[in-house]
């Protein structure tokens, strides 16, 4: 039987949380070992006015200097009227010499309940996802 979480690694990009006037507060991912990572960011309530843009970001390091990946991949101006109670996805390549991603942006002038999970897939020379270290419970029938 095949399993998804056999060829795949979740990580946490975005604890939710709601924001507003402010930087996205996200986590760096490491994706040591994976070709690609797929952000899934999630929009919830947004207050009048609300607008949200964001993009990955790359580094050398998990501590170092993050530049944008790409002006392409990216999610601009998701507002109220539109943008609300919605899942998005940005999907891009990984630079190995660049393999820790964090996303960028700004949930601007009102409030907005986001949060975000990377999927890192495509793994090189037989990555084990160790889903013990990611998940808080796994749950699967056979």
């Amino acid at each position: 039987m095949e399993e998804l979480l056999a060829y795949i690694k979740p990580a946490i990009a975005v604890i939710p949380v709601s924001k507003s006037g402010a930087a996205i507060a996200a986590t760096a991912v490491d994706a040591r070992g994976y070709a690609r990572a797929a952000f899934l960011f999630l929009t919830g309530a947004m207050g009048t006015g609300a607008v949200v843009t964001c993009s990955v970001t790359e580094s050398a390091s998990s501590g170092g200097t993050y530049a944008q990946k790409s002006t392409t991949a990216a999610l601009t101006n998701l507002a109220a009227a539109t943008g609300l109670n919605k899942l998005y996805a940005i999907d891009v390549p990984i630079n190995s010499s660049k393999p820790y991603l964090k996303l960028y942006g700004t949930c601007a002038t009102a409030a907005v309940l986001h949060g975000a999970i990377c999927l890192l897939y495509r793994g090189v020379n037989s990555v084990d996802p160790n889903l013990d270290t990611v998940l808080s419970q796994y749950v699967r029938k056979i």
